[in-house]
């Protein structure tokens, strides 16, 4: 396992690269994964050399929409300042003071666990993986926390307008 890793990861980073582009966020995530698979079939590794990258790259394939289709069930990540670029500011500013106090007042009403990955990730700058270390927690239960805790926030600065 370890001579295939080290002999194959860069190849198959650089495929995963490839057929991930819009979402480069991810790809050491599906490398790790596509290992994690090739050492559940280690018995399957072909013995020719000839045959051992195609069925890589068909293991990092199948991962690859394995998590395509994940994300499609899965709520829509947080796009960061793409995102709120598409809502104006407030032009008057009593109104950045409203939408600014409800946002608070919301941020204070978040339950202590959404409300702690939600500083782990968007205030600290942290990964989610590093979050979910950090909280110790599985990186969905931290993406998810996050992701409902900024939803949160963003109807209550919405809902203020």
């Amino acid at each position: 396992m370890r001579q295939i890793f080290e002999e194959r990861s860069g190849a198959l980073l650089r495929y995963l690269k490839r057929i991930n582009s819009y979402r480069p966020q991810i790809v050491e995530d599906l490398l790790q994964e596509t290992m994690l698979r090739v050492w559940r079939h280690i018995g399957d590794v072909p013995v020719d050399e000839d045959h051992l990258q195609p069925w890589l790259f068909t293991i990092a394939r199948h991962v690859s929409a394995d998590e395509a289709r994940k994300r499609v069930r899965r709520p829509q990540e947080f796009q960061g300042e793409r995102e709120l670029q598409n809502y104006s500011s407030p032009a008057d500013p009593m109104d950045f003071v409203v939408a600014r106090e409800s946002m608070l007042d919301a941020f204070r009403k978040l339950s202590p666990e959404r409300r702690r990955a939600f500083e782990e990730i968007y205030l600290h700058s942290r990964s989610a993986g590093d979050a979910a270390d950090l909280l110790r927690v599985p990186i969905g239960t931290a993406k998810s926390r996050a992701f409902h805790a900024m939803e949160s926030l963003r109807s209550a600065v919405l809902s203020a307008r």
